[in-house]
């Protein structure tokens, strides 16, 4: 076998394999670092938390029975769909089986404050038990309260009536409230729906709710479904499906509208279907090999980084351009004339360009750092293919379609005088520092650049907090600990500091499962005088006999006392085992290969985010607050703390490798200075039109400054190959670099559609810093760099 044709093989071998490795990923908060602790938070509610991987069906209707009936209709729907669905939970678990019930009242008293249990003790002792009951009838005789009246007739006894439940709206749904279901008219209510498998993979999310909403629409369907009755989504699986099917869309949008329109340019510049042809397959072989190394290098790629394909298109086709252009202006040559003559633009531009985009690693943001990473393996690739790929085929075939190469091609502007563009260069420096003086464009610290730019699961999220009765956004909070009883301990510390800062915004509210969470110390006190208490349950139950309650009204009595009996000392801390309560406690509570995680919620009031920072004295650890919304100041910080390092080693970068490739200092000083001269250009028109940098258009800066320093390499050296003849440098790279822009305009353009915030910024800023480094590049710098004597232009 013939060494090249080995190549060949190997070389299919690792684009096989690179592609079986590659895999998608469309989670958002895998685009974010890590160490970042708002970052990490979400990661752990995200990994350890039920209420993190459940579908959440919002029922809106017009009266309290409809909702109701929607509800239950729809959950009767999908449990029997045991393929789909784990479980589906439409109210209180615990209210469909009564020993539930009875076992979390149990476990809750077991909590409860020594001096809590001990007045129970002693009021439902065999002395004080009879004045209890006779107290208990004159309330039923005397009250008006029909919810008074309804719980003193199934207790009596008064055990669901906990201190600790008053105001917590998480323990009173687990003593038979109904607030994390329904809203207070019962109009608006709430189903959890549990998949039965991991949604972890590309397309499940959609592909799963596609068939959770088939059968929903088979509910209504149904002739006794309530009229008038909407239903919407969110939860995990809502959002997941939104960013697969989204990105999906913007790939296909984006790479096929980008493909159509290079193609477009190219044809209407050089009118040759034969090396247009070419040029499609040469890209498609780059994206190709690409991703294949994508799949070695990386393994998941993310879906939002996966938008490099268009990028890279609009780069790619560069090089191209700029070859066949080399060709057609300069005569009929061979493919090895062109690439003696182009190669060290060639390759200095790619290897200019490669590293801009890999220092993207640098910028703090780990999902850019991917997409840059692409980039920077692609234009490598590209730059082979298009030198020893598509550039002896489209000679071959130039030669072959009849066009030959000195086909006449539309004409472009020419270029200015020198004293038109220096004119220009000073009219534009005192505009542009008139603008900037009024204001520079802003920074958006918010997170909405990593949210979809239409989102119903998020609108559906809104509604839950307004119509259940919290509006706005709460602030989560992660506490964490070796064992229970120090996440208790960090627990209660962190609520008296809540309470010493709420004195200043009564606003402020909170949700911490304290009267949830095992108070070890608790449980060792009142387990006896609780097992005691248990083991009067016959007496109790004949004292209600005799006072005229019905059996009814001692059933609770008697599970719960009988879950006190059972209760073992050498069990402590004890947790309930139902099957209702391990659903309570999955609300809150997760297991680690480090501890244990108690989750709630704080909801900052009128103080703002700017409270919430001083509630967490030195002396308590393990106490993590996240969000959404704390997550833009904190990846700001980020980003901006590495943008310094990120930018000066670009600089040092492009600086050596520009000295590499021109060889004479002087140009690479003029190669920077038209860059920085095109993007104080961009800083003015985007603060004329009123936009703002955020945590992913920030990013357009590197990006630039790859592509400025792209075309200044071609300009500069195309203009030392003519003896700084300005027109015949236009007549070849410069008419190159306008297709090269338009294409490049058109890959980041194609961005601006997506339906990513972030991402449609980034494309926006992108396709006008564009336009204003080709400008720059082609009309200013020359005049910069030389000056026309009498006879011709001459170098300086």
């Amino acid at each position: 076998m013939k060494p090249v044709r080995r190549w060949w093989w190997l070389l299919a071998i690792l684009v096989v394999l690179g592609l079986w490795r590659l895999r998608f990923d469309a989670d958002v908060l895998n685009l974010l670092p890590a160490e970042i602790p708002a970052v990490r938070g979400l990661q752990l509610h995200r990994e350890f938390f039920a209420n993190d991987r459940e579908l959440l069906l919002t029922v809106e209707a017009t009266s309290s029975e409809a909702a109701q009936t929607a509800a239950r209709m729809l959950a009767e729907s999908l449990r029997p769909a045991t393929n789909l669905v784990a479980d589906v939970v439409w109210q209180p678990p615990w209210l469909d089986h009564a020993e539930d019930t009875a076992e979390i009242i149990a476990w809750l008293w077991l909590n409860q404050t020594p001096e809590a249990v001990d007045d129970l003790a002693a009021r439902l002792s065999p002395t004080n038990l009879a004045q209890t009951l006779a107290s208990v009838r004159e309330q039923l005789a005397t009250s008006f309260s029909p919810l008074e009246l309804a719980r003193l007739s199934y207790d009596p006894l008064g055990l669901s009536d906990l201190p600790d439940t008053l105001g917590n709206p998480v323990s009173a749904a687990a003593s038979g409230g109904n607030r994390m279901f329904a809203s207070g008219d019962g109009r608006f209510r709430v189903v959890f729906v549990s998949p039965r498998e991991g949604l972890a993979g590309f397309g499940s999310a959609g592909e799963w709710l596609r068939a959770v909403t088939a059968r929903v629409r088979r509910c209504e369907a149904d002739p006794a479904w309530p009229g008038a009755t909407q239903i919407r989504y969110t939860g995990k699986p809502a959002f997941l499906a939104e960013a697969a099917e989204g990105m999906a869309r913007d790939m296909r949008t984006s790479m096929l509208g980008t493909l159509g329109l290079i193609a477009l340019l190219f044809w209407l510049a050089h009118r040759r279907w034969g090396p247009l042809l070419w040029l499609v397959v040469m890209l498609q072989l780059v994206l190709l090999l690409t991703a294949a190394l994508g799949g070695l290098v990386l393994g998941t790629i993310n879906l939002v980084s996966f938008s490099f394909a268009a990028i890279l298109m609009g780069l790619s086709v560069d090089y191209a351009l700029v070859l066949y252009q080399e060709a057609v202006s300069s005569g009929t040559r061979t493919a090895r004339e062109v690439r003696r003559a182009t190669a060290r633009a060639i390759w200095g531009s790619a290897i200019t360009t490669s590293v801009a985009f890999a220092l993207l690693n640098l910028g703090g943001l780990p999902g850019l750092g991917q997409l840059g990473s692409l980039v920077a393996m692609g234009v490598l690739v590209a730059a082979v293919v298009m030198l020893h790929g598509f550039l002896p085929l489209a000679l071959r075939n130039l030669s072959s379609d009849g066009g030959g190469p000195g086909r006449r091609t539309p004409r472009l502007p020419g270029p200015p005088s020198n004293t038109l563009a220096w004119g220009g260069t000073v009219v534009l420096l005192v505009f542009g520092t008139f603008v900037l003086s009024g204001a520079f464009p802003p920074v958006d610290d918010s997170t909405q650049p990593l949210s979809p730019r239409h989102s119903p699961a998020e609108a559906a999220a809104r509604q839950i907090g307004n119509r259940l009765g919290q509006p706005g956004e709460p602030v989560w909070v992660l506490v964490s600990g070796a064992n229970p009883g120090e996440v208790r301990r960090r627990l209660e510390q962190l609520q008296v500091a809540i309470d010493a800062v709420r004195g200043e915004d009564p606003g402020m509210s909170t949700e911490l499962p304290l009267p949830l969470w095992p108070a070890p110390s608790n449980q060792a006190a009142n387990l006896p005088v609780l097992a005691r208490l248990g083991g009067q349950g016959p007496g109790v139950a004949t004292a209600l006999a005799e006072a005229g309650f019905t059996t009814e009204a001692g059933a609770l009595m008697q599970r719960v006392f009988g879950t006190w009996q059972a209760l073992r000392q050498d069990r402590l801390p004890l947790w309930p085992a139902g099957d209702s309560s391990r659903w309570l406690v999955e609300r809150f509570a997760a297991r680690t290969p480090e501890g244990w995680l108690a989750f709630g919620a704080v909801h900052p009031g009128t103080s703002g985010l700017e409270a919430i920072a001083r509630t967490v004295p030195e002396g308590i650890e393990g106490v993590t607050f996240c969000g959404w919304q704390l997550l833009g100041e904190a990846l700001l910080a980020h980003v901006e703390a590495r943008t310094g390092w990120l930018v000066s080693g670009m600089l040092v970068a492009l600086a050596l490798g520009l000295r590499l490739t021109y060889g004479r200092w002087r140009d690479v000083g003029m190669s920077l200075l038209a860059v920085t001269f095109a993007l104080g250009l961009l800083l003015v028109i985007m603060s004329l039109l009123d936009w703002s940098w955020n945590l992913m258009n920030l990013t357009a800066l590197p990006l630039l400054l790859g592509a400025g320093i792209d075309y200044s390499i071609h300009v500069q050296l195309s203009l030392r190959r003519h003896g700084g003849d300005v027109g015949e440098m236009r007549r070849g790279t410069g008419r190159a670099l306008w297709l090269c822009a338009g294409t490049t305009l058109v890959a980041f353009g194609s961005l601006g559609t997506s339906s990513n915030a972030g991402l449609a910024s980034l494309g926006r800023v992108c396709a006008v810093g564009i336009v204003c480094m080709l400008l720059t590049k082609l009309y200013l710098l020359p005049a910069w760099l030389y000056r026309p004597p009498r006879n011709g232009l001459q170098p300086d």
